[in-house]
């Protein structure tokens, strides 16, 4: 490198470069966001109303009002226009839920009730648990290791609802 007022400039420039570039790449996003790119096109989500007994019902229903309720864009509601699905069923994969995009304002949710009767100790917490992160999927949230409902290592039997870093990776995306 150059000494003198020319090797101090193009220091000083460098610097400036670096900076610019270091707060360009680090402040478009909120830390540690998690997107999977596979949700809805749209924060308000449809279903066609599902309609099972109490015992599944009820915490069904608490998963719909649990993202209502953050301070988010999240919108489910069930319309009877809708393609969107949620089905319970016992399946024999291993899995609790799943989701899946059939379009850009359509899903269809699965709920495993073989797994989830087997493992869950508190069963409506459980229900409201794998449906509240099913959710997340169709709101583009992707798995990830915080204390979050996208987290598949949390303990569904006491987690029901999307935390603070669910609701701001909802916010930044939508």
């Amino acid at each position: 490198m150059p000494s003198g007022v020319l090797g101090r400039a193009l220091r000083r420039g460098s610097a400036a470069a670096a900076a610019v570039i270091l707060l360009t790449t680090t402040s478009a996003d909120p830390a540690f966001a998690h997107w999977n790119g596979t949700g809805q096109d749209i924060a308000s989500i449809h279903m066609y109303p599902y309609n099972y007994n109490s015992t599944w019902q009820t915490p069904m229903n608490k998963a719909l009002a649990n993202w209502n309720a953050t301070s988010s864009p999240a919108n489910f509601y069930k319309n009877s226009n809708s393609g969107s699905t949620i089905t319970v069923k016992s399946y024999s994969n291993t899995w609790y839920g799943t989701y899946q995009r059939c379009g850009g304002m359509c899903m269809y949710v699965r709920l495993n009730s073989r797994t989830i009767n087997r493992d869950a100790s508190n069963f409506s917490n459980f229900v409201t648990s794998t449906l509240v992160h099913e959710f997340g999927h169709a709101l583009n949230l992707a798995h990830n290791s915080l204390t979050s409902i996208m987290n598949t290592s949390r303990n569904r039997n006491s987690m029901t609802k999307p935390q603070s870093h669910d609701v701001a990776d909802v916010n930044a995306y939508y």
